[in-house]
């Protein structure tokens, strides 16, 4: 930047002694970043655990701690929202046949499931009864698949079912 010329001699001094000034901090803050580098180079070489990082203001690296597994980071989202209970009871749906089995599982569908309760509904009365005779096996089968305690009492209902195709 060009200095303003000054007639006042005074005046010329004094802006040449702020430039001094300054000219002094700027190298006093380039020793002192230089300082921060050197003090956070490590001449090791990164092992297999090691993650390191490129710093955005200058040509040195960081280590950082490695990062941690997805599953791992999505579990402990899902456990502070509470949402843990919800989730495993929600795999009933997906795993429905390994829990009744492939017959049963073309004649009944889950509908929801709240509170430990699964509410089934068959596709006539006569499968319903089949299904509260078979409610102990099922919900043995439930807590294999889904984990103990996720259903604990099977609620049985008569309607046409929504969600699975039409039997052959």
């Amino acid at each position: 930047m060009p200095r303003p010329e000054s007639k006042d001699p005074r005046r010329a001094r004094n802006l040449d002694r702020d430039e001094r000034v300054y000219e002094r901090r700027r190298r006093t803050a380039a020793r002192r970043r230089a300082q921060q580098e050197r003090a956070a180079f490590d001449p090791a070489p990164p092992d297999d655990d090691d993650w390191v990082s490129p710093d955005a203001d200058s040509d040195a690296i960081h280590r950082v701690a490695p990062p941690s597994p997805l599953g791992a980071a999505l579990d402990g989202y899902v456990a502070s929202r509470g949402w843990t209970e919800r989730l495993r009871a929600g795999r009933v749906f997906r795993h429905w046949e390994d829990i009744v089995g492939r017959e049963l599982a073309t004649r009944c569908e889950p509908v929801r499931i709240a509170g430990g309760t699964l509410m089934v509904r068959a596709e006539n009365q006569a499968w319903a009864t089949q299904l509260r005779y078979l409610t102990p096996a099922l919900v043995d089968n439930a807590a294999q698949v889904l984990g103990a305690g996720t259903v604990r009492t099977i609620r049985v209902v008569v309607g046409p079912l929504q969600g699975s195709e039409e039997p052959a």
